[in-house]
């Protein structure tokens, strides 16, 4: 998603590796049914689309954040019935993002505060926010922000700071040529990109139509907030309980940055071996991680 994100302590260069991974459809795991959906109205915000799973009568509430490039159906469809079992759990796109809020430009504050005006049109009370990549570094935003909306905080395949390749270096020039180019160029482009392998096939055309709802203009926004992004001094002052998720294969954050973080956190640590796309590529392991991070968070 963002190119590799070296540990801030590392004292050897790793070789580089793509900023995107072309996935195989036939790698990947999604529900063959998706949670009910609901569009919110918030007030002075707009609409927002959430995937619900209503969970035990009076359970706590668990509020999936999903990653970039991704929808909550791509991100967390397979999570939320094993997560449904105990909790309440909602899943909104982010803004720009799918069916997400119409968006000028993603920001990551605007995001967290979206979270926060959904919590407030469900009546939702004080939730697990669990965040994913990007989804992490909105979840963070969120709960610094509306620290008495949180209840727990989970962070999945995520860090206090990451590398973006076209933030420095002759790629700045393809950002800048990017968002210059017509609309019809950049959406083409993006398909391009994130076509997997076996895009033929209906999941494969599943997968792209919601890859086709992204906002591209977002998308290059979203980028550029990852590159701005740095937790590291402040994420420490979080006093609700928390865990981390390391995705121990990682090459997009690699897995020293996320155990960087799960220091600074404090909290509880799970490791998988699986890369970044741990969610859609090894769900059992990662599901069973997720559900007892937010047990534990939530005990």
């Amino acid at each position: 998603m963002f190119g590799r994100t070296p540990s801030r302590k590392a004292s050897v260069r790793r070789p580089s590796s793509p900023p995107i991974e072309r996935l195989d459809v036939n790698d990947l795991h999604f529900a063959d049914e998706m949670p009910a959906s609901r569009e919110v109205d918030l007030p002075g915000r707009g609409t927002a689309f959430v995937r619900i799973s209503n969970g035990p009568k009076g359970a706590s509430t668990v509020l999936l954040v999903h990653g970039l490039f991704a929808t909550a159906d791509l991100n967390w469809s397979l999570a939320m019935p094993v997560l449904a079992a105990r909790f309440r759990v909602v899943a909104p796109d982010l803004r720009g993002h799918g069916r997400g809020l119409p968006t000028r430009r993603f920001d990551g504050e605007e995001c967290a505060d979206d979270l926060a005006a959904i919590v407030r049109a469900l009546e939702l009370g004080r939730v697990i926010v669990v965040g994913y990549s990007l989804g992490g570094l909105v979840a963070q935003l969120f709960a610094r922000r509306y620290p008495d909306m949180v209840a727990g905080l989970v962070l999945c395949a995520t860090a206090t700071a990451f590398e973006v390749p076209t933030g420095h270096g002759p790629l700045r020039a393809v950002d800048w040529a990017a968002r210059r180019a017509p609309e019809s160029v950049r959406r083409a482009a993006l398909m391009a990109m994130l076509a997997p392998k076996s895009a033929n096939t209906p999941r494969g055309k599943w997968m792209m139509s919601q890859v086709r709802r992204h906002d591209t203009m977002a998308m290059l926004d979203a980028i550029a907030e990852a590159g701005r992004f740095n937790s590291s001094d402040w994420l420490g002052a979080n006093t609700v309980p928390a865990a981390v998720i390391v995705t121990a294969a990682d090459s997009t954050v690699p897995a020293e940055t996320q155990r960087a973080m799960s220091r600074i956190l404090g909290g509880s640590v799970q490791e998988i071996e699986a890369d970044h796309f741990a969610c859609i590529k090894r769900p059992h392991e990662f599901n069973a991680a997720l559900f007892a991070s937010c047990v534990r968070v939530s005990a």
